[in-house]
């Protein structure tokens, strides 16, 4: 969908995950893992769409309209069917704008990567905890749980300058980012 918008098929890449991790200076999700240093520009970006006007209310209208200037057994008809309309046309003003944001991560590379996140207070937090990470050199173990919109510190384990790995004893399986 962005894609489409923009032009650029080949560098663009949307993403829809429920959970973002940063461990150190790593940003990890599903099967990646991008170098925070490599990160160019972190954005909000808009992806609100308006829904068109559906045709069957032109040709309701029409039929409607028609139906008024008919014999008055027709009438009554006519104007249910305006009554209808009208109820449909407001319940489509009030859902026409469909509201989703992005969190859009630029890499030194040029290509971007657009994580859906729906609430746009929730993609602020994100916005702003990323900056504190980039501008310090601490290493941290932080969650962004997208489908439960929370913000978690993950101090699990602590050896020496390793923060927040789990310890995986026997054999490993699934998603790089349920491993890390």
């Amino acid at each position: 969908m962005l894609s489409q918008l923009l032009g650029e098929t080949s560098k663009i890449k949307e993403i829809e995950t429920s959970i973002l991790k940063v461990r150190g200076q790593t940003l990890i999700f599903d099967n990646s893992i991008f170098q925070i240093s490599n990160i160019s520009t972190i954005e909000v970006v808009d992806l609100s769409t308006v829904k068109p006007v559906p045709q069957y209310f032109l040709w309701m209208f029409l039929a409607s309209a028609g139906l008024l200037f008919s014999p008055v057994n027709y009438r009554v008809i006519g104007i249910l069917m305006l009554i209808v309309l009208s109820w449909l046309f407001y319940r489509y003003q009030r859902h026409k704008t469909v509201k989703k944001y992005g969190l859009g991560i630029c890499m030194n590379s040029g290509a971007l990567t657009v994580f859906y996140i729906n609430d746009l207070d929730f993609l602020k937090q994100v916005v702003f905890v990323l900056h504190n990470i980039i501008n310090t050199d601490e290493l941290k173990a932080i969650n962004f749980n997208i489908d439960e919109q929370k913000i978690e510190l993950d101090n699990s384990v602590k050896i020496n300058q390793m923060l927040g790995s789990s310890i995986v004893s026997g054999s490993v399986v699934g998603d790089v980012v349920n491993q890390v």
